[in-house]
């Protein structure tokens, strides 16, 4: 096994009865090669298995370096695919990340589907594919509250952002319904912490995530994060689980897009502050029994102003739908009307053929591109009737003063490999 095969892998594999779709696409291999099998790894390592999760990674990746754990921190970069990784790793051939990787082990992984943040931290945080945990996308139509929400601080789509449902009653605690990581490893005696910007550490999607957690911190800066997840080593000693999360280059690519300077520069100092505050100054006894897993929670893909489809000028498609797309801007979920599902699958294949492919819920549901298991009784009304699938750097907006208000030139959320292959750096502390 190298580099070079596994990502051939990941890149043209096709399960059997898999749906015909564009041959760039990655199909998420939530068998044994994504980061959803990271939550049953971690428990693997800390000789812990965690029930109803999805397998822990194929066991040749990690081989030699789950002896003896005593301790697992995870570390999530959220935006840094393995394509960003790789090409700032060959531009900068000093970064600490070329002598973890040569101490350790360095992977391309698959990320789930949709290559979203709260997603796929949801798979991270639960060990289960999104058709069990039901966090499917950024924005989605929850029937419990018969309205469309944006799923990261659960408000209505009208004002984001605000946490109007928790204002309203929202039970964070209670609305994935399955257990987080921290609660079942704290049934069997092994504490957890976790570590986030410190604007996130109360808010819904943090405390649906974080449940059974022992303690959460919170950060300010990037120099922060390495110091207080040095401290968290320091001060917790002895059988545990971290986690950590980076968010500025996801912010950045948002932005600027994924191929500016600016996402260069923010990585390459992550990985000097790293170096500097984080692994410079562990003593051997924290560095004992501690293993680093760092990845991502997806990648992202340019999407210039030109290249979105404006809904505002398909009268005829908004006509036929009960609420305006949801998902993703690049996954758009469509509600249609009842008696108009033939009028809409028609209307998108026509006008948008070349840019999108687009699936009925039953060919998602059936294709397992959101996972095994049995499907969370709330998918079917969360998903829509109609999936669209981006082939390219396309995208839907409502208009063009909503991109004018908001420009986002960096986008992610399909299955092209910018958005899908993401990097797995693995390193025992006590070896490096």
């Amino acid at each position: 096994m190298n580099i070079t095969t596994l990502e051939h892998d990941l890149r043209t594999h096709r399960p059997a009865g898999a749906p015909s779709l564009p041959e760039r696409f990655i199909w998420p291999r939530y068998e044994g090669l994504s980061v959803g099998n990271l939550p049953a790894t971690v428990g693997q390592a800390l000789n812990a298995p965690l029930p109803g999760v999805l397998p822990p990674l194929r066991s040749d990746l990690l081989d030699g370096l789950l002896d003896g754990v005593q301790r697992v921190v995870l570390v999530v970069i959220d935006a840094l695919g393995w394509e960003t990784l790789q090409d700032v790793m060959t531009r900068h051939p000093d970064l600490i990340f070329h002598r973890l990787a040569a101490g350790g082990r360095l992977w391309p992984l698959t990320t789930t589907f949709l290559s979203t943040t709260n997603s796929v931290l949801s798979t991270l945080h639960t060990g289960r594919p999104p058709v069990e945990h039901g966090l499917l996308a950024y924005s989605m139509f929850l029937r419990e509250w018969q309205m469309a929400v944006e799923a990261i601080s659960f408000s209505t789509m009208l004002t984001p952002f605000e946490g109007t449902l928790a204002e309203w009653g929202l039970e964070a605690e209670k609305f994935l319904p399955v257990p987080g990581i921290g609660q079942l490893l704290a049934a069997q005696g092994i504490p957890s912490y976790a570590l986030t910007l410190d604007t996130f550490v109360k808010t819904p999607l943090a405390v649906m995530h974080n449940r059974g957690m022992q303690n959460v911190y919170g950060y300010a800066t990037a120099s922060d994060f390495w110091l207080t997840l040095r401290r968290i080593l320091e001060q917790r000693p002895g059988r545990s689980f971290v986690s950590a999360y980076w968010c500025a280059v996801d912010t950045l690519a948002h932005r600027l897009g994924p191929l500016d300077e600016s996402g260069d520069a923010e990585i390459v100092s992550l990985a000097l502050l790293m170096e500097e505050i984080f692994f410079n100054r562990l003593t051997p006894a924290v560095r004992k029994g501690t293993l680093l897993l760092l990845t991502a929670d997806h990648g992202q893909i340019t999407t210039p102003p030109e290249s979105a489809i404006l809904l505002d000028r398909h009268p005829a498609l908004n006509e036929a739908l009960f609420l305006p797309p949801l998902g993703e801007g690049r996954v758009p979920f469509f509600y249609v009307r009842n008696g108009k599902y033939e009028r809409v699958r028609q209307y998108v294949d026509e006008h948008f053929a070349g840019r999108f492919v687009f699936l009925s819920q039953d060919e998602v549901m059936r294709s397992g591109l959101l996972g095994p298991g049995e499907p969370f009784i709330e998918v079917s009304h969360r998903l829509g009737d109609i999936i669209g699938i981006a082939t390219g750097n396309a995208y839907f907006a409502h208009d063009a003063e909503s991109l004018k208000k908001k420009p986002m030139l960096g986008r992610h959320g399909g299955l092209l490999p910018e958005e899908m292959l993401v990097p797995l750096l693995a390193v025992r502390l006590d070896r490096f």
